[in-house]
This record gives C-alpha cells, sequence and structure tokens, in this order.
C-alpha cells in the first residue's frame, strides 16, 4: 500500500481525510410508479406547460407577421410613389426652397440636386410625392 492510505476491509481510504462515504451508503430508492391519480394531475401539469409554450411561441410569431406586414407595407409606398421633386436654396439658408424639377426616379432628382450643389446652392433636398424628405444635403 502506499504510503499515507489505510486499508479498512473492502476498499481503500485516504489516511488524512476526515469523512468519507462508501457508494453503498448513499440512499438511492428507485422511484416508485405514480398512482392513477397522481398521473393523472402530472400529465395535466405536463399539458399545462406545453400549452403555455405554445401560446408563447404564437405571441411571437404573430408579432413577426404583423412587423413584416408592416415593413412590406411601408416598403410599398416607398416604391409606389414615383415622382421626386428637387429643391434648392441658392445663398441664404433662410431663403424659401426653389424648385428643381419632378422626376420620375430618385437617381434623376439626385443627379440634378449633386449638380445644383456642386454649382454652389448651399442645400439641397429631394422630396417624394408624399412631400417626404428622402434627401437632404
Amino acid at each position: 500500500m502506499p504510503a499515507g492510505i489505510r486499508s479498512t476491509g473492502s476498499s481503500c481510504y485516504p489516511a488524512n481525510t476526515k469523512y468519507l462515504m462508501r457508494f453503498n451508503e448513499f440512499k438511492s430508492s428507485p422511484a416508485k410508479p405514480l398512482t392513477p391519480a397522481q398521473a393523472r394531475i402530472k400529465a395535466l401539469k405536463d399539458q399545462a406547460k406545453r400549452a403555455q409554450a405554445a401560446v408563447k411561441a404564437e405571441r411571437a410569431r404573430q408579432k413577426i407577421q404583423a412587423a413584416q406586414t408592416t415593413l412590406n407595407q411601408l416598403e410599398g409606398n416607398s416604391m409606389a410613389s414615383k415622382s421626386f421633386k428637387a429643391l434648392h436654396k441658392t445663398n441664404n439658408p433662410y431663403s424659401a426652397w426653389i424648385g428643381i424639377g419632378t422626376y420620375g426616379s430618385f437617381n434623376d432628382a439626385l443627379a440634378a440636386v449633386l449638380k445644383k450643389k456642386k454649382q454652389g446652392s448651399i442645400a439641397v433636398q429631394i422630396q417624394d410625392s408624399a412631400k417626404m424628405v428622402v434627401y437632404s444635403a
């Protein structure tokens, strides 16, 4: 036997340990089968937990679907506006907006306002058909 270990019949313990339990000292009683009443209650509790999880998942699915619908509507509205109004201010930030023109695509309106900006306008913007500013510089 190595130093510090003593033999006590069926197992070896280190000599310097105070509290050790043998494997057979652990109390492990096998689970008894449930009575029919207990099994019914357990089944109902399990069913309630599954139902709560299903309700939670359904609420999340409905929130996602509502958000996707809103997003699709917003994207549809931005694509539906076919006219873009280009505006600029020449030399005074307090002056009124001067119209450059109305364009059928955002890229055409952007080219027009960038051209005006290059020519010296101090502010430019593009409005869509709903009069919302979609670009400003």
